[in-house]
């Protein structure tokens, strides 16, 4: 491996400057940096107009400046601000110009693609490209064995030559997610653990999630229909009447029954205020008792193995976890601080257990982060697998 090998990372950022998304990209960013490597941050439009979310305005717009700026804010913090690319729907480069942006390409060492909805054809110059599949099942439903070619908007996994997954059960018998004849190793996603410190809250009374309200369309694949979340979100609807505790959900997206959900005993909170920026994300963990959430059905339906970013944050704070089961306790350990749920009886059980100890649950879900979820472990071990 190179002394100090020049990493370029793709992204979802400018385009969607909000909390979970920035703190995804940030952490494979500042666990990179902090190995040792030069990082650069490159992403683009897609192509098509108004393809940027302006928060400010909570309107689509052409214009990346919202997302630029807040981009730059993040990387100022830890003395990235010089490294970064975006190229706009006029494929007008931003920062870096098109002739230093295929140089920055043929001196990288290797490409980490972290977002499907960026493509350059420059980074074909970049001798070893990673794909890292954070939507699993949607990622495979929608190729298929031709191969189709990177586009604009569009990173064909056939264009990598490693694939990582966080379906860390692709490939196993009862997970019905092709491979395409693709090696898709198991992977956690990072965390940069110093950045979301432990935080012991024991008189946070709400379990929380940040949650989109049916995000995507039903897929079908080989004749079979799989779902969005708000699908298995209504399965547990009753459950602050049931369980007569209280549960918080920063809600986002369109079409949710918010005056049922909110009769039924959920808060729901201003998912903009909540995922305004990476403090304000993190503060929302921060001041939980632990999470509770929903999965689509697609992940759960699969058994794919599915473990969301967003929970890894909530474990190293030390903040236990009560999340639907997609079998990812097939790799990581559950019944302290990690409870995969099948049933209400299930979730029921398992805020009883926390109760018991609430201590020790905290305790063993920070002790679950710092075991798989530290970003300078996991990154260290991708680049000895691929440079």
């Amino acid at each position: 491996m190179p002394a100090s090998p020049r990493v370029v990372v793709t992204g979802y950022n400018i385009r969607y400057p909000l909390g979970g998304h920035v703190t995804h990209n940030l952490n494979y960013l500042v666990g990179l940096q902090r190995l040792g490597c030069e990082v650069w941050y490159v992403e683009e439009s897609g192509s098509w107009p108004d393809s940027c979310y302006d928060p400010d305005r909570s309107a689509m717009t052409s214009d990346p400046s919202y997302g630029i700026a807040a981009l730059q804010r993040v990387l100022r913090e830890f003395g990235l601000e010089p490294n970064w690319v975006y190229v706009d729907e006029r494929r007008d480069y931003r920062n870096l110009t098109a002739d230093e942006t295929r140089a920055l390409c043929r001196d990288a060492d290797l490409l980490v693609t972290l977002s499907s909805a960026t493509w350059l054809p420059e980074f074909l110059e970049i001798p070893r490209r990673v794909y890292v599949d954070t939507d699993p099942g949607v990622t495979q439903f929608q190729m298929s064995a031709e191969r189709a070619p990177s586009i604009s908007g569009f990173a064909s996994p056939y264009d990598h030559q490693f694939h990582y997954t966080v379906g860390l059960n692709i490939g196993q018998a009862d997970c019905p997610i092709p491979t395409w004849g693709l090696n898709w190793r198991p992977w956690f996603q990072p965390v940069v653990l110093d950045q979301f410190p432990y935080s012991f809250t024991p008189e946070a009374g709400w379990f929380s999630t940040v949650m989109s309200w049916a995000a995507r369309k039903p897929m079908v694949f080989n004749g079979v229909e799989y779902g969005p979340k708000s699908e298995e979100f209504l399965r547990i609807a009753d459950l602050p009447l049931r369980a007569g505790r209280r549960f918080e959900v920063a809600l986002g997206g369109t079409g949710a029954p918010k005056e049922e959900l909110i009769a039924k005993g959920w808060r729901l909170a201003n998912p903009l205020e909540v995922t305004r920026d990476c403090r304000a994300y993190r503060d929302f963990i921060g001041r939980s008792r632990g999470e509770f959430s929903a999965a689509t059905n697609l992940v759960v339906k699969t058994n794919s193995g599915w473990f969301s970013d967003r929970s890894a944050v909530y474990l190293a704070m030390g903040k236990p976890i009560i999340v639907q089961d997609t079998q990812a306790r097939r790799a990581l350990p559950s019944g302290q601080g990690f409870f995969p749920f099948a049933s209400m009886d299930d979730i029921q059980a398992a805020l009883e257990e926390i109760d018991r100890d609430y201590a020790r649950h905290c305790r063993a879900a920070h002790a679950l982060a710092r075991e798989h979820f530290a970003a300078e472990k996991l990154l260290r071990r991708m680049l000895d697998e691929v440079l």
